[in-house]
């Protein structure tokens, strides 16, 4: 016997309601997924200012090494930027079940691993007596290699291009930023690195607003 079809059935085919659930699963995995905007803005904000810090007093110094503050400053703002990075990405993962939370956290714990092991490499390159020069260099191409690293691991992990993009540049940059020696590193990493990321935050920004539907 066929059955008349009831107002349930038509509001299971109703092309605009299948969008809604769309739309919504969409905002939810928005929600859970690590914000790029945050993860942008506050290195941004570090490389920016610290590097910016460590170039100003660096390039009027007769030996080329940058003022004690501006170390202090620039170590402050690359610590609270790794554990934003972490409380950020755990936070959000704790939304997610099974594989994905697993990913999630291990990703966010790779940062602080990964920041370790380079604080104790810088550590050893200055009982070494490195060259002042050479450790200029290292110390500050490595954490952004590091940095560039993590964010194409990441871009694998939440299959987002902008991440790989973005990633691909900071480790281009610190590459570039080595060739260029000291002080001019501190000034392209500041100005590229870290004005990338801001410009790289603006525009996940505008993105999302567009995507909502927000003039």
């Amino acid at each position: 016997m066929t059955s008349i079809p009831s107002h349930d059935d038509d509001a299971a085919l109703d092309p605009r309601l299948a969008a809604q659930i769309l739309g919504d699963g969409g905002r939810i995995g928005d929600r859970l997924s690590p914000d790029p905007r945050i993860l942008f803005g506050v290195w941004g904000i570090a490389w920016f200012v610290g590097f910016g810090a460590l170039w100003t007093t660096a390039r009027t110094a007769t030996d080329v090494q940058p003022a004690g503050w501006a170390f202090a400053v620039f170590y402050a703002l690359l610590a609270t930027a790794v554990v934003v990075t972490i409380v950020h990405v755990t936070r959000r993962s704790r939304g997610l079940r099974g594989t994905s939370a697993t990913t999630g956290s291990m990703y966010g714990w790779s940062w602080l691993v990964a920041f370790t092991v380079v604080g104790l490499v810088l550590g050893a390159l200055g009982r070494a007596d490195t060259d002042p020069a050479v450790m200029g260099i290292v110390s500050t191409a490595l954490p952004c290699l590091v940095v560039g690293t993590l964010y194409m691991a990441g871009a694998a992990t939440y299959r987002d291009w902008s991440w790989f993009a973005l990633g691909a540049w900071i480790a281009v940059m610190a590459g570039i930023g080595a060739m260029t020696g000291m002080p001019s590193i501190y000034l392209v990493m500041s100005v590229a690195g870290g004005g990338g990321l801001l410009v790289g935050a603006f525009a996940c920004h505008v993105a999302g607003r567009r995507g909502r539907g927000r003039p």
